[in-house]
């Protein structure tokens, strides 16, 4: 027997898990009707069922359902994988259970961020009702690109962690991670090249350090907002479930 794929899936009912896999056999898939080899592996025994590929939709359907993934993988149109682990996040963070953004955001919060800045900083802006974009893929030539594209080494220039457009501008943002005097003498000279080469394109560039989004996010996001040309009176933040007015 020639095993061409192997799907996994764990289903748990309660503390129970079952692991089962199926196998696919490339001799019967020349047959009229391809089969597919189900073994449920307990500890108690094995046992072996052959399902058309209707059969297995259901099934996989059912087990999605049953563990939470498909109401997740139908509102943000991604697979089982991205599923289980924003399932993962919410389940274990008691912080994403009572987030006033969930299911709205848990997509790009869990799965595009690259950093807790950025994760906090993205819901700060939308929030505030700032429509952005997340790892825009930003060429030398200024074409661009968008997530998940893959990066072509050759040609990228940079991969803002968000981007923001009005008529009249087009800005980069950075959540660097580290003060600007923790940066290195090597950081700091590639960010000011990265810096000079987008306003070139025409981009305005915006970077703010750990302390000033961990201390001073209702002061990032009015950055930001003003250099959008939009109103600044007030920043709605989660924490308090306010406006906070200045």
């Amino acid at each position: 027997m020639q095993i061409v794929a192997i799907y996994a899936l764990f289903l748990g009912v309660g503390d129970k898990k079952m692991n089962f896999k199926i196998d696919i056999d490339e001799k019967e898939s020349e047959c009229s009707g391809r089969k597919y080899k189900l073994v449920f592996t307990s500890s108690s025994a094995d046992v072996t069922q052959y399902l058309s590929w209707k059969d297995l939709e259901d099934l996989i359907d059912e087990a999605t359902a049953v563990r939470g993934y498909k109401e997740i993988m139908e509102k943000f149109q991604c697979k089982i994988d991205d599923a289980r682990e924003i399932k993962k996040k919410i389940d274990r963070d008691s912080c994403c259970r009572k987030c006033d953004l969930k299911m709205k955001e848990c997509y790009r919060c869990c799965r595009v961020c690259e950093s807790p800045l950025e994760q906090d900083l993205l819901k700060a802006l939308v929030r505030n009702g700032i429509d952005v974009e997340l790892q825009l893929r930003i060429n030398k030539d200024n074409t661009i690109s968008h997530f998940p594209e893959p990066v072509d080494p050759s040609k990228i220039l940079t991969v803002p962690d968000f981007y923001l457009e009005t008529k009249e501008k087009k800005i980069c943002v950075y959540t660097d991670g580290h003060s600007y005097h923790e940066r290195t003498e090597y950081q700091a000279v590639r960010d000011r090249s990265i810096d000079r080469d987008l306003q070139n394109l025409g981009y305005v560039v915006l970077r703010y350090t750990t302390s000033e989004i961990r201390q001073k996010l209702v002061d990032t996001v009015r950055d930001i907002k003003k250099t959008m040309g939009l109103a600044t009176e007030n920043i709605v933040m989660e924490e308090s479930n306010y406006e906070i007015y200045f």
